[in-house]
């Protein structure tokens, strides 16, 4: 009976062991598996997060270049109209100024006795005011204006698409037509300072010449009166800036800063073995 019993003992060890390794098996490819697939997914969410992630938005770059050409082609635009505005006023005054102090020059110089001195000095002093008023109002009336030109380049150059260099020039020609215009001021300003120390001298003189008549006397005074109060007004006038002035300044005011056009610098703490600081850096 003992060599039976051993057979059916080493008959079950045998059977146990083969029925637990495929499972073994199985376990160890699935722990092998697992990693791999759980490694997968984590670089799967990687990518996926990657092709979703914003981009940061180019402020200084093509933005900028956009804003700046709107801005400036708002600025362009209201500038020319209120110039053309201005000017079609200052040539109707110049024009009808002049014809006005030509006529009064006319009416001195050619009238009957008694032809005093203060008669012929006052025609004189009409022909020279009335002549340059009659020249500055021709000229506003029939001159074709930078600004309109300007405008007209601009609008074309919009068209076939702007670039950083256009709209670096265009920028010139607005700082051009700034300064043009400032010293244009200046002599306006002295244009009508001069009508009113003209009117000072009217008023001064009309009571000295015994010869007057006192209709002209009234005159005088009229005269001298209104040429004061003309030129102090085109005076005052003068120091208010013109649209594209305006248009200058807000420009530089309300523009965004290109790449490469300006200063940037920064302070960082420094610190080694010796003791400590303050670094500066800079760029342009």
């Amino acid at each position: 009976m003992r060599p039976t019993s051993t057979w059916l003992l080493t008959l079950a060890l045998l059977g146990t062991s083969a029925l637990a390794t495929p499972v073994t098996a199985q376990d160890a490819a699935a722990a092998s598996v697992a990693p791999k697939a759980a490694e997968g997914e984590t670089q799967a969410g990687t990518e996926v997060v990657t092709e979703v992630a914003p981009e940061e938005p180019d402020v200084l770059g093509h933005d900028a270049l956009a804003y700046n050409a709107e801005l400036l082609d708002e600025l362009l635009e209201r500038s020319t109209e209120q110039t053309i505005k201005e000017e079609k006023f200052a040539a109707a005054s110049g024009i009808s100024g002049g014809v006005i102090l030509l006529g009064l020059a006319t009416w001195r110089l050619i009238e009957n006795d008694p032809q005093s001195q203060y008669s012929r000095g006052l025609g004189v002093l009409f022909m020279t005011l009335g002549m340059t008023d009659l020249t500055i109002g021709v000229f506003a009336a029939t001159r074709i204006r930078h600004e309109e030109r300007r405008l007209h380049r601009w609008e074309r150059a919009r068209e076939d698409g702007i670039t950083d260099l256009e709209l670096a020039h265009f920028e010139g020609e607005l700082q051009a037509s700034h300064e043009i215009r400032k010293r244009g001021r200046l002599l306006v300003r002295w244009a009508g300072l001069t009508h009113a120390l003209a009117g000072l001298m009217v008023l001064a003189y009309t009571p000295f010449p015994d010869s007057l008549s006192p209709s002209d006397r009234v005159s005088g005074y009229v005269i001298g009166g209104l040429f004061f109060a003309i030129g102090m007004g085109t005076f005052a006038v003068s120091f208010r800036d013109t649209p594209s002035e305006k248009a200058w300044n807000e420009y530089t005011t309300r523009k965004k800063p290109m790449p490469g056009h300006g200063f940037q610098w920064g302070v960082a703490p420094s610190m080694s073995r010796r003791g400590a600081g303050l670094s500066f850096g800079g760029a342009f």
